[in-house]
């Protein structure tokens, strides 16, 4: 278990080799379980460092960060396909000083089977994509190929898990596909929607328990986010919580889940490629093994 820092943020854990930013993919195995609020609010937190990040909208089919946000995107990855945009043309300040990278259903079923498309993407991203220190991608819920290809393409896994014995299950099974990918691919678990902090961590220890007995691996522990009405009352208002409430009990747990983000182990970085040549080796990969 990751122990929480009682200084500041380390920076040393942002930047990888190769110039590219750390790949960062928040999932879960089950929807509604407060994934996209979790993936704005570590965004922006991780911003607070004076670094430059990138979120990923990757949760189409729901749109969610443009529900959290009151965002309305005049262009998304759909117009880059079409020729009608450039992909850096289509990103857009978000709050916090985060860039948000909006995406649509229809650019996603593109991504999922043209070759082509992943090339131009990741020859275009690849014009930018050093001046990021971390991408978050907030992928959508469940194992789908496409989810899956963003997850076994990140450098490190955020997953969000609730006491709902189905998002357990679903969880699991998400850590079991991880696992199988890359054993070694750190994956950091966060209890959200607990009563207290003993819950929390009690999910923790009987997911890495299982993990640990039938994976032969381990999991890392984010941390425990309680019920709490300011969060509901922050997404009414269409705001962060940790821009609208920086002082309160829950943000403080948000900045100890950020800490302990920071301090995953790092792999090797020596044969990294871009976001998109990644998504596009996995995507390879996953439709391998259905076929």
């Amino acid at each position: 278990m990751i122990n929480p820092a009682n200084n500041l943020f380390s920076l040393s854990q942002l930047k990888s080799n190769r110039d590219l930013p750390t790949i960062y993919a928040v999932t879960s195995g089950k929807g509604g379980v407060g994934k996209s609020t979790i993936s704005l609010n570590i965004a922006i937190l991780l911003a607070q460092l004076k670094k430059n990040i990138l979120l990923i909208d990757a949760d189409v089919h729901l749109g969610n960060l443009d529900l959290l946000l009151g965002l309305r995107p005049e262009y998304t990855i759909a117009d880059v396909i079409m020729g009608k945009q450039d992909l850096k043309d289509i990103i857009i300040p978000g709050p916090g000083g985060v860039d948000i990278l909006p995406a649509s259903s229809a650019s996603m079923d593109v991504l999922s089977i043209e070759e082509e498309v992943l090339t131009r993407l990741g020859t275009a991203f690849s014009q930018f994509e050093h001046e990021y220190d971390a991408v978050l991608v907030d992928t959508a819920a469940g194992i789908t190929k496409d989810v899956m290809s963003f997850v076994h393409g990140a450098d490190k896994v955020i997953l969000v898990v609730t006491p709902d014995p189905a998002s357990i299950a679903d969880a699991y099974g998400m850590i079991k596909l991880v696992k199988r990918g890359n054993i070694f691919m750190p994956v950091m678990m966060i209890a959200n929607m607990v009563r207290n902090e003993e819950e929390g961590e009690s999910l923790f220890k009987k997911m890495n328990l299982m993990v640990q007995r039938f994976l032969e691996s381990n999991i890392y522990y984010g941390g425990a986010l309680l019920h709490d009405p300011q969060v509901g009352e922050s997404i009414r208002r269409q705001r962060s919580i940790v821009l609208d409430s920086p002082i309160c009990k829950t943000v403080n747990i948000l900045k100890l889940i950020t800490r302990n983000l920071l301090k995953l182990p790092e792999q090797d970085a020596a044969d990294r490629v871009g976001l998109f040549e990644r998504f596009k080796q996995y995507r390879d990969l996953t439709i391998g093994e259905e076929s």
